[in-house]
C-alpha cells in the first residue's frame, strides 16, 4: 500500500516537471504572434464640379401645328402644289410647303360664276338706284311747283330707298362671292411639312371639313412633367440637356423655355417646355426625349463615389478615413454630411477635406480604429 502511494506521488512530480519544462522550453522559442491587418484599397479625396440634376422623360412636338379646313362647301378640284420648277406635285404626307403657297382648290369654276353673277347684280342695282334718284329729284321739283301730288312724291322717295337697299344687298352679295372665291383657294398659313391628309382630291367637302395638317418642324418643342417636389427648383432659363434614344450619342444643350403656371390636379406635376432648332429635321414629332435639368452646380466641391458611403438609414452616413498613427495605418470612422447627388457621385459638405485618404474597397470588414494595410484589391487572391 505504501509502495503504491509512493509511486503515485513520484509519477505526479514527473508529470508536473515535464509539463513545466516543455512549457518553458516551447514558450521561450515560440515566434511572436503577428498583428493581423485588414487589406483595403484607398483613394485620395479630391475636388471637382458637381451638378444637381433632375431626370425626366418628355416627348417632342412640332413648334406649330395647323389643321387646314375648308371654309366653303364643294368638290375638292385640286390637292396639289406647283414646285419651283413648274411641276405639279400631289399633296402627300412629308411634302414641304411654304407660307401662302396654294395647296388646294374647291369648285373654282362655280365660285367664279357666282362672283360674275354678283358683279352683274351689283352693276344693275347701281343703275336702278341712279334712275330712282333722278325720278325722286324730278318728283320733288314737280311737287314744289304744285304740278304733282304728295302721293306721287312719296312713291318716288320710297322707290329710291328700295333701290338703295337693293344696291347694298348686291354689294354684300358681291363681297360674299369674292370671299367664297378667295376661300375656295386653300393656302398654307405657315412654313411646314404635311403630316396628315384627311381627304383625297375629287371628294365633296363641307364647310369646316379638314383637308391637311401642316406642322412646323424646323423648330420643335419638348414637353415634360416635373414632380411637385421638384417644381420649385425649375424655372425658365434652367439649363437642360436633351438626348434621344433614336439618336445615340447626340446631346442637345439648351434651356427651359417656359414653366406652366399651375400643377396638373391629377398627377400633381407641372409641365415645362423646351424649344430646339431642328433645321436638319432629325428630331421627329412623337419621339421620346430624355431631359436632364441642371438645377444647381458647384465648383471645387469635395466629391466621392457613392459606394464608399456607409450607413444613412439608421445612423448618419459615414466613411472610413485612413490615418497614420505612430507608423501604423488605422481606419477611423468619419461621419459626413451629403450635399448634391449626381448619379453615383456625392458631394460631401462636412466631414472630409481634400487630400485625405478614404477607403474605397474593403470597408465592409472595418471597425473604427482598426489596423489596415493598403493594397490593390486585384492583388488579393
Amino acid at each position: 500500500m505504501k509502495i503504491t502511494k509512493t509511486k503515485f506521488w513520484l509519477a505526479a512530480l514527473v508529470i508536473v516537471g515535464l509539463t513545466f519544462w516543455f512549457g518553458h522550453f516551447y514558450t521561450g522559442r515560440q515566434k511572436p504572434v503577428e498583428k493581423k491587418l485588414v487589406p483595403v484599397e484607398v483613394e485620395t479625396v479630391t475636388t471637382s464640379s458637381i451638378e444637381q440634376i433632375i431626370e425626366l422623360t418628355g416627348w417632342i412636338k412640332a413648334s406649330q401645328v395647323v389643321d387646314i379646313a375648308s371654309k366653303v362647301t364643294g368638290r375638292l378640284e385640286s390637292l396639289a402644289v406647283v414646285s419651283d420648277d413648274g411641276r405639279t406635285v400631289p399633296v402627300e404626307e412629308g411634302l414641304a410647303v411654304k407660307k401662302g403657297q396654294l395647296i388646294a382648290v374647291i369648285d373654282h369654276d362655280v365660285y367664279l360664276a357666282q362672283l360674275a353673277a354678283a358683279k352683274a347684280a351689283f352693276e344693275a342695282s347701281k343703275v336702278q338706284l341712279a334712275d330712282a334718284l333722278r325720278e325722286k329729284e324730278r318728283m320733288m321739283k314737280l311737287f314744289e311747283s304744285g304740278s304733282s301730288t304728295a302721293q306721287a312724291r312719296d312713291k318716288a322717295v320710297t322707290t329710291a330707298e328700295v333701290a338703295e337697299a337693293s344696291l347694298n344687298t348686291a354689294k354684300a352679295n358681291l363681297e360674299l362671292a369674292m370671299v367664297n372665291l378667295r376661300e375656295s383657294e386653300i393656302v398654307s398659313p405657315i412654313d411646314g411639312v404635311i403630316t396628315a391628309k384627311y381627304i383625297d382630291q375629287g371628294n365633296m367637302i363641307n364647310m369646316g371639313g379638314k383637308i391637311v395638317r401642316v406642322a412646323d418642324v424646323e423648330a420643335v418643342k419638348i414637353v415634360g412633367s416635373v414632380s411637385e417636389r421638384d417644381a420649385g427648383l425649375v424655372a425658365a432659363g434652367t439649363p437642360a440637356i436633351i438626348t434621344v434614344d433614336a439618336l445615340a450619342g447626340q446631346r442637345f444643350e439648351t434651356k427651359v423655355y417656359s414653366v406652366y403656371p399651375a400643377l396638373d390636379e391629377l398627377t400633381h406635376t407641372i409641365q415645362i417646355e423646351i424649344r430646339l432648332d431642328n433645321e436638319q429635321m432629325i428630331l421627329k414629332p412623337g419621339m421620346f426625349a430624355n431631359i436632364s435639368l441642371i438645377t444647381s452646380r458647384k465648383e471645387n466641391a469635395v466629391v466621392i463615389p457613392r459606394d464608399v458611403i456607409l450607413g444613412g438609414k439608421v445612423d448618419k452616413p459615414y466613411v472610413y478615413v485612413v490615418e497614420n498613427n505612430s507608423d501604423e495605418l488605422k481606419a477611423n470612422k468619419r461621419f459626413v454630411e451629403i450635399g448634391i447627388i449626381q448619379a453615383d457621385r456625392y458631394e460631401i459638405q462636412k466631414g472630409l477635406e481634400p487630400d485625405e485618404t478614404i477607403v474605397v474597397n474593403g470597408m465592409e470588414y472595418l471597425a473604427d480604429g482598426i489596423d489596415v494595410e493598403v493594397v490593390r484589391m486585384e492583388d488579393i487572391k
